[in-house]
């Protein structure tokens, strides 16, 4: 066997175990990442920062040869990361990953959209009263209705809770500044 081919064996080797530590570093760290993210989904918030400022220092015994310290491996290791992240986030989030103190830390963020609000099933003493039936223009059923301000277009009670201060009238895309109870 020529010098050449066994340098590239050698080398080949060295990569497949570059690439196994970089994924198993980035196994870890994703799971470290995706349970802030949950926790922070759970506490309502739509974003998530994950910093740890020496992870390169402190995992240094995981990566051999000291792949750590070179900046050529760090960034592979930030682009896998980033690829990760993209796969784990729907298209309408914001992931990102970068370098911390130095290049000794790395630090995963991402921002993800508010979900849809629900529906909210009101008990019927908590729910707005009004005495007029209509049909509402949304779900079509006739149900006691309230008024959109300012635009007064008519929702029916259980559909006007998806349409708070801020979002747009369904009939007419106008702001909604609130709901006003009708009678006659």
């Amino acid at each position: 066997m020529a010098f050449l081919q066994q340098l590239n064996q050698v080398s080949c080797r060295a990569s497949e175990k570059q690439y196994a530590e970089h994924q198993q570093a980035a196994k870890a760290l994703m799971g470290e990442f995706q349970k802030q993210c949950l926790l922070a989904a759970e506490n309502g918030k739509t974003e998530c920062r994950y910093a740890n400022d020496d992870f390169f220092l402190c995992n240094g015994g995981k990566f051999s040869n000291n792949w750590h310290e070179d900046a050529t491996f760090q960034d592979e290791f930030a682009m896998l990361l980033d690829q990760k992240l993209r796969e784990t986030f729907c298209p309408n989030s914001q992931p990102w990953v970068s370098f911390s103190d130095g290049r000794y830390g790395i630090v995963l963020a991402a921002t993800w959209p508010e979900p849809p609000h629900r529906a909210v099933q009101h008990s019927s003493s908590l729910a707005p009263r009004s005495n007029l039936d209509a049909r509402c223009p949304v779900c079509l059923c006739r149900a006691e209705v309230v008024a959109l301000t300012p635009c007064g277009h008519v929702l029916c009670v259980s559909c006007s809770t998806n349409f708070l201060r801020g979002t747009s009238c369904p009939v007419c895309r106008e702001p909604v500044a609130g709901r006003q109870n009708l009678f006659s």
